[in-house]
């Protein structure tokens, strides 16, 4: 474990990346239409099957890349996984801005996904260097600079594209991202190799009613090798410990869910206002009420993090998503737009608790030589549902109508709830018991 004053300094700088990685990302996304007229796609259909290709691809490679590059970092350096990250995310905005050709605009991004991938690379880090009883807490910060880049990035990346242009955003992203990268290698501390510590559950710490608190603390190795199991940790080892230890696969699999809800109703958000609102407002009401849920999140994540580090987290998992999934089903509600902004606020709230709890219980049950391939496998799977998602959400709005995406999917939320476990104490504090390397 570093010292508090360098911790501090790493968490300012994992969070600055993850910023600019998110802002970044939402900042292009939107104006790729334009970017295929311009570079000439051809027709209005070929420029929506580009578009969408191009949308898509991002999370495609991602989610094959990632677990090497958790593999990697394992093995490595996680330091340097995070400036790895950040590179290959300015080396790919930098030729995204170059590209000719709708072909090449999609091969860069297929290589965004591939060689990007700083949640992952910082959510290891977290898991390796910040203080045992702070994890939470660093989960929810990054969470955080992630929301507030979901927010700033539309709207920067509008102001840029209306000025100069598609290209120069896409430059000045990398330029920005290649100077964290910089400030990154520089300063950013930790960065040993890992796996000379494990860090588990230990079970010595009381609460006030006298129960078990699952608090970590970092133990040496030696203390821990009659009862650690082999050091396998290869990719395919990192995906069996997820899908074969009970409350891994539980978790994972709730976090699949939530994925794929929060896409669904995404992809179907736009057509859901413009039923409400048939009126030339439409698009501006859509960017408010996105930009609520940015903000639920921005305030959310930190709050839900400091309270992971001090509950159950499974408790708090469960509380978030019964209540996130209320908030879906609200949207089906006929109480108009201020409705919509204090139910939309209230689902990022919620929202900002599931994903960095998830990741939380796989970084408490995870050692320090398989941290980041755990983590990896773990956003690897979480992709079904993101890529699933929207599919599914074009389904049923086809065949039922768009209100029936949200009635639909809230109820697959609250449904989560028979999925992510009360995790009895004993359950948290043996993670070493199962392969988990």
């Amino acid at each position: 474990m570093m010292p508090h004053k360098a911790w501090n300094q790493s968490i300012r700088i994992l969070s600055g990346g993850r910023f600019l990685s998110s802002a970044g990302l939402t900042g292009i996304s939107p104006f790729i239409p334009y970017y295929m007229e311009h570079m000439n796609a051809g027709t209005p259909e070929e420029v929506l099957m580009w578009t969408g290709l191009s949308v898509s691809a991002p999370a495609l490679s991602y989610a094959l890349l990632t677990p090497f590059w958790g593999k990697i970092g394992d093995r490595w350096s996680r330091k340097w996984m995070v400036v790895r990250a950040l590179v290959g995310l300015a080396l790919s905005m930098f030729l995204m801005g170059i590209a000719q050709t709708p072909f090449q605009f999609f091969l860069f991004r297929l290589c965004q996904g591939a060689f990007g991938g700083i949640s992952d690379a910082s959510s290891a880090f977290v898991g390796s260097h910040a203080p045992a009883k702070q994890q939470g807490f660093a989960l929810g910060r990054l969470e955080r600079a992630s929301a507030a880049g979901l927010l700033v990035g539309p709207l920067l990346g509008s102001i840029c594209v209306n000025t100069w242009g598609s290209r120069p955003l896409l430059f000045i992203t990398a330029g920005l991202t290649m100077a964290f990268a910089l400030l990154a290698a520089s300063s950013l501390a930790g960065a040993a190799k890992p796996g000379k510590s494990l860090s588990i559950p230990f079970s010595a710490d009381k609460r006030a009613d006298g129960s078990a608190s699952p608090v970590q603390r970092s133990v040496p190795v030696t203390e821990l090798a009659a009862k650690a199991p082999p050091d396998k940790g290869g990719i395919l080892h990192a995906f069996r410990s997820l899908v074969f230890h009970p409350l891994a696969r539980r978790l994972v699999l709730a976090g699949i869910v939530f994925k794929l809800v929060d896409f669904a109703t995404f992809t179907m958000f736009t057509p859901f206002i413009r039923e409400l609102i048939p009126s030339s407002t439409a698009a501006l009401v859509v960017g408010l009420l996105l930009a609520m849920s940015s903000v639920g999140e921005l305030v959310g994540a930190s709050w839900w993090g400091k309270r992971n580090d001090r509950h159950a987290p499974e408790s708090n998992l469960r509380w978030a998503a019964l209540l996130c999934g209320i908030c879906v089903l609200a949207h089906t509600l006929p109480l108009g737009v201020a409705w919509l902004i204090a139910i939309r606020f209230l689902q990022g709230f919620f929202y900002s608790a599931l994903l960095q709890t998830v990741m939380l219980n796989v970084l408490r049950s995870s050692t320090d030589s398989d941290r980041g391939v755990r983590i990896g496998a773990t956003n690897s799977m979480l992709m079904v549902g993101q890529l699933t998602g929207p599919t599914l959400g074009v389904w049923i709005g086809a065949a039922w109508g768009i209100s029936a995406v949200y009635l639909v999917m809230g109820f697959v939320m609250v449904a989560a709830l028979f999925v992510v476990p009360r995790s009895p104490v004993s359950e948290r504090q043996a993670p070493l018991q199962v392969p988990l390397q």
